[in-house]
């Protein structure tokens, strides 16, 4: 190997020295004075010495590599290349491992070789180029020409070029580069032509390669070369066979990136987006089979996926992997349907950055509160609701904690696409999206005092009224059905709703003396969290009232649920059984409590302007029994322990939540019970 020519200086002279092998027994340094002591000009001398060398050196100490070769190792390598990557694209397609992001790749691998071919072998890609890709593929592609840059010009790859193509050691530096760039040209036009010729049809892509490169070479003659031209192929056996004119062929047009596929059964909607067609589509995406399981052998295994890339399809596999009940994936699902109807996109990869900004200011600002409650609502546009909004003077905006619960949806729908494929390097930026709350936490909810709750069941539903129908009028008729039992309990427990209005007769239970209710899951609904299972003692009032007689009653009916009225219409036929489907936990269960509730809260309490409801009595019972303090004003009555297990709060800890038996004492907690003041 010839050794790098450098620059010496002796006696303020400078010297050429360079030590060439072969030349000289004693392999001496071959040393030139360049008769200066200026070091810039004694570099620049240097520097000619050294290109002169080089060529002097090439023409006598190598043997050029004959042109038949270099089009012999093209042919052979274009071969290599074709077979190699059809090969690959056709084992992705068969064993299910071909993503749209590994599709993406491949296509903009095609893009990049082509420039490559086309611009020179560079480090960065031409801006010209550049330009025509997307957003996304931008990045993709600096990446692809980066890493393809360095392989090129590895000494790795030239040794294996050089190893293909001949068993000589002694080529030239222009030989290197001839192979080089023959090998480069072969992987662009094999890439190529995989995407442009079906993958079983072997003989066609060769034969696709083949016309490209001649194209290429139909430009050279126009003056739009390469950094090195590549001979015609032509066969390696036998004499060289006369140069051929390039056959003029128009340049094949780079086939169009495909789109990703969507989910089995949803189709993109056309026309109007309305409520109802996107609530179909979601709908139909539900309807999408879920992942087979394996059969047991092993050529049978699945590496990869490709999923669809509709919003719609990707939401419903998002709200499988969620951890939670059917109401917090239904609310998943109604941010992604209200996030397609403000925005118009339909597709993972099309969601960009201001459709994020578009669709946050447009609930902060602008979209009605309630929307879609009537069916002809569901059938407007976006547009025309909030015209008719705006028309009708509507309240618009949402709360900044509902603004909240959409964005982060959206932004989990995003992360879940990304794990699936169909979302590249965009990552969304939430900041400033969510507007901030300017009320406490503790202000968000009102909190009913006791006088509030005095006031409100000195009310006709509990003291007594006009009749069945006239439950708001003074009188002497006192109806304990669900309306008077279920808000009773609520204040005296501080259960939820639903936890209440659930209950079978079979869950009045007594131990050591201790009247309970037992709140678990049963047929006709599931409970919000795995700590919501528990033991509620039942206040002395309560029992003085007539409870006990009431579930009495209600067993001797051959009753299963205790408040049958109180179930939701598609489930009332579960109050006489006791199988059912799903257990689901649902917030609304037990809507039909909600007007005659209201009704007493706004004729009790002077139209209620504190907005009172429901969940209120819950926040009454935990605020009393975090307030309630020993003599020295201090000491919490009820310990945190006892008023978490009561209200069915998961306590903090592990040594709290593992350690501890399932059925909690009912001593303390009836103790905790028994704090709360009688409401009339």
């Amino acid at each position: 190997m010839i050794t790098i020519p450098y620059l010496c200086a002796r006696a303020g002279r400078f010297y050429f020295r360079r030590r060439i092998p072969g030349l000289s027994t004693s392999h001496m340094p071959l040393m030139v004075s360049l008769g200066t002591t200026d070091r810039s000009g004694a570099l620049k001398i240097c520097v000619q010495l050294t290109a002169r060398m080089d060529r002097m050196l090439d023409e006598n100490l190598h043997k050029t590599l004959p042109s038949t070769e270099v089009a012999a190792f093209f042919k052979a390598e274009l071969r290599r290349c074709v077979d190699a990557v059809s090969q690959v694209r056709m084992i992705e397609r068969m064993d299910g491992s071909l993503t749209a992001e590994k599709t993406r790749r491949n296509q903009l691998e095609t893009i990049v070789l082509r420039g490559m071919v086309e611009d020179g072998l560079r480090e960065e890609m031409a801006p010209e180029r550049l330009k025509t890709l997307a957003p996304n593929d931008q990045i993709t592609a600096i990446e692809i020409q980066s890493t393809l840059f360095r392989e090129f010009l590895s000494p790795a790859f030239n040794r294996e070029v050089q190893a293909r193509a001949t068993a000589r050691s002694d080529l030239s530096q222009l030989d290197v580069l001839h192979l080089r760039w023959a090998a480069v040209e072969a992987r662009m036009a094999a890439h190529e032509a995989a995407e442009a010729v079906p993958l079983h049809a072997g003989d066609e892509a060769k034969e696709a390669a083949v016309s490209l490169l001649r194209s290429l070479m139909q430009k050279a003659a126009a003056g739009i070369t390469p950094p090195a031209p590549v001979p015609v192929p032509t066969e390696p056996e036998g004499p060289a066979p006369e140069v051929q004119t390039p056959i003029a062929m128009p340049a094949p047009v780079p086939p169009a990136q495909a789109r990703p596929t969507l989910t089995p059964g949803v189709a993109l909607i056309e026309g109007r987006m309305t409520g109802v067609s996107i609530l179909a589509q979601i709908n139909a995406a539900r309807a999408q089979p879920q992942d087979d399981s394996f059969d047991g052998f092993a050529e049978s295994v699945e590496i990869e996926r490709t999923y669809g890339d509709d919003i719609a399809g990707t939401a419903v596999r998002m709200t499988w992997r969620i951890k939670g009940n059917q109401n917090t994936r239904d609310q998943k699902l109604t941010s992604v349907a209200l996030f397609m109807y403000l925005t118009g996109v339909q597709r993972m990869s099309e969601i960009r950055q201001h459709h994020l900004d578009r669709f946050a200011k447009l609930i902060k600002q602008r979209m009605p509160t309630k929307y879609w409650r009537r069916e002809e609502d569901r059938h407007l546009t976006s547009q025309e609701t909030i015209t008719h909004a705006t028309r009708l003077g509507l309240p618009c905006g949402f709360a900044p904690n509902t603004i909240e619960r959409h964005i982060n949806a959206i932004a989990s729908l995003i992360h879940h696409a990304r794990t699936e494929g169909n979302v590249g390097t965009f990552v969304p930026n939430l900041r400033g999206l969510v507007p901030e709350e300017t009320r406490a936490p503790s202000e968000m909810r009102a909190v009913p005092t006791l006088d509030d709750l005095r006031t409100l069941f000195s009310h006709t539903l509990w003291q007594g009224c006009k009749s069945r129908g006239r439950r708001h009028v003074p009188g002497k008729v006192v109806l304990r059905d669900h309306h008077y039992w279920i808000n009773l309990l609520l204040a005296y427990t501080g259960a939820r709703r639903s936890e209440i209005a659930g209950l079978l007769v079979g869950d009045l239970g007594e131990e050591g003396g201790i009247p309970y209710v037992h709140i678990r899951p049963n047929h006709m609904r599931g409970l919000k969290t795995l700590a919501s299972t528990r033991r509620v003692p039942l206040h002395p009032h309560v029992i003085e009232l007539g409870f006990a007689e009431f579930v009495s009653k209600c067993r001797k009916r051959n009753l299963v649920a205790l408040f049958p009225e109180a179930l939701p219409k598609d489930r009332r036929r579960l109050a006489h059984s006791t199988k059912g489907g799903e257990v689901l936990y649902d917030k609304k269960f037990a809507d039909s409590l909600d007007y005659p509730l209201r009704r007493s809260f706004e004729l009790s309490l002077n139209g209620n302007p504190r907005g009172l409801s429901c969940h209120g009595f819950r926040h009454y019972v935990n605020d009393h029994l975090v307030t309630l303090r020993q003599e020295d004003g201090t000491t919490q009555v009820v310990s945190e322990m006892d008023r978490m297990d009561l209200l069915g709060h998961t306590p903090l800890g592990v040594n709290l939540t593992t350690y501890r038996r399932p059925e909690q004492p009912l001593g303390p907690l009836y103790a905790a019970v028994r704090t709360l003041p009688r409401l009339f």
